[in-house]
């Protein structure tokens, strides 16, 4: 994967078309989801979300971005560069503006790992959106304590064991 930040924007946005990725530029997050949840997992997410209200798909899109917001947050310093890849998220995610400013606003404060594991409900969502918060720590090429403190925490507070979130951990750095 060579851009985790174009990979979660995609899946945001996907998320207001039912998981539908459209496109070349939305490969990237397809790839990804296609080795997490393998075909019959991504079909399901698709399956669910599009049987889905909009409150629910809001609220699921909010809780992704939460966890990209808890990732960067893992280290204790958000470098001026995550900042503007969190805003680019936010602005791609198709939000209301008024949940794009409290999300803004959160970049300050990030939920707790069980209030983000409240907002993001959709198993196979939770494992796509682990990965990808994994693949966004891992963009500066390493993963320092914390950030796998906070991958372990997030995984836990989702209800992914330990033996699954090793396998999401593999796909990500074989990827």
């Amino acid at each position: 994967m060579t851009n985790p930040v174009a990979a979660m924007a995609t899946w945001i946005g996907a998320l207001s078309r039912g998981g539908l990725l459209i496109g070349q530029a939305e490969e990237e997050g397809a790839e990804l989801a296609l080795a997490v949840l393998g075909e019959d997992g991504l079909v399901a997410l698709r399956e669910w979300f599009a049987a889905r209200p909009a409150d629910v798909v809001d609220r699921e899109r909010r809780g992704a971005i939460h966890a990209c917001i808890w990732m960067a947050h893992a280290d204790r310093d958000v470098a001026s560069e995550e900042v503007e890849m969190l805003q680019s998220i936010i602005a791609a995610s198709d939000l209301p503006p008024k949940v794009q400013d409290e999300l803004l606003a959160a970049i300050e404060t990030p939920l707790d790992s069980s209030a983000i594991a409240d907002e993001l409900t959709q198993p196979g969502l939770r494992e796509l959106v682990l990965a990808l918060t994994l693949q966004l720590a891992q963009s500066d090429h390493r993963l320092d304590p914390d950030e796998q403190s906070a991958f372990d925490e997030l995984a836990e507070a989702f209800g992914i064991d330990d033996d699954r979130a090793d396998a999401i951990r593999a796909t990500v750095d074989e990827g």
